[in-house]
């Protein structure tokens, strides 16, 4: 066991961050088959995040959030539905990768889950719920493109410059999974483990932290010490410097994908 594995104000970060947010989600039963989700997160405007669980008579389950997101952000001006367009399209690339599909009434949910298989939607909707909301503080700039598709191609046509392999799964404490967007190895035995978010907000620096929380111990017995946790975003603004010192204080490195010297110290191959 090394001295990772055995740090005491790490276990007691982690057993903190459990217990308060075990607290902080509550469940209630609305009626003989839908029982709601409330979570401590807020979205973009203020308002908590919250889902219903409807049972099916096949012993299955739903997830939805009845399309209030996107009717929260349409109403407040932020056209996310429109065919081909820009916002459209990042709400796409958000919501599908969790398996989430978007129904004719706007509704974002996950049907024909076994019960076995809530826990981790759950897990899931809460993330995506809190990044469809995030499409709020995208500026005209990060609206311009999918940075997923950005970052993707970026690395892909340097492949002599990049050692990576995408889409790598961590496994939680709580048995959750976890998908980190790259897996960057600029040197042997070396291992940054890297999800992306088009923006930080107090949501999302507070879900990062507990990512990390809950996987920093696979990470290690399976990378080793010299594996990491980083967050590559979109550029970065004065009112996001409080959550990246938030998240750095963590041991967690945020490096901004438009200043591209900072990408390639971060994670380009050492000769």
């Amino acid at each position: 066991m090394n001295m990772f594995t055995e740090d005491k104000e790490l276990n007691l970060i982690t057993t903190k961050w459990n217990n308060w947010i075990s607290k902080q989600t509550d469940f209630r039963r609305i009626n003989s088959r839908t029982i709601q989700v409330l979570t401590s997160f807020t979205d973009a405007f203020g308002d908590g995040i919250l889902f219903n669980i409807i049972s099916s008579d096949n012993n299955t389950y739903s997830v939805t959030d009845n399309g209030y997101t996107i009717w929260n952000l349409e109403t407040n001006g932020i056209n996310v539905s429109k065919k081909n367009s820009n916002r459209n399209r990042i709400l796409t690339s958000i919501v599908k990768p969790y398996n989430f599909s978007i129904s004719s009434n706007k509704a974002i949910e996950k049907k024909k889950l076994s019960i076995d298989e809530l826990p981790q939607a759950i897990t899931d909707f809460v993330q995506v719920l809190i990044n469809v909301s995030d499409i709020a503080f995208m500026n005209r700039t990060n609206t311009a493109s999918i940075f997923t598709d950005d970052a993707q191609n970026y690395f892909s046509n340097r492949k002599t410059e990049y050692n990576f392999f995408t889409n790598s799964i961590t496994l939680g404490k709580t048995n959750q999974q976890y998908r980190f967007d790259f897996n960057f190895m600029p040197k042997l035995q070396e291992f940054k483990l890297t999800k992306m978010y088009n923006t930080l907000s107090k949501n999302t620096m507070e879900a990062i932290i507990g990512i990390y929380s809950d996987t920093i111990d696979y990470i290690l017995e399976n990378f080793g010490k010299n594996a990491s946790m980083n967050i590559l975003v979109n550029g970065t603004t004065a009112k996001e410097k409080d959550y990246i010192s938030g998240l750095q204080s963590h041991n967690i490195n945020v490096i901004d994908f438009q200043n591209k010297s900072e990408v390639k110290d971060a994670f380009a191959l050492v000769s």
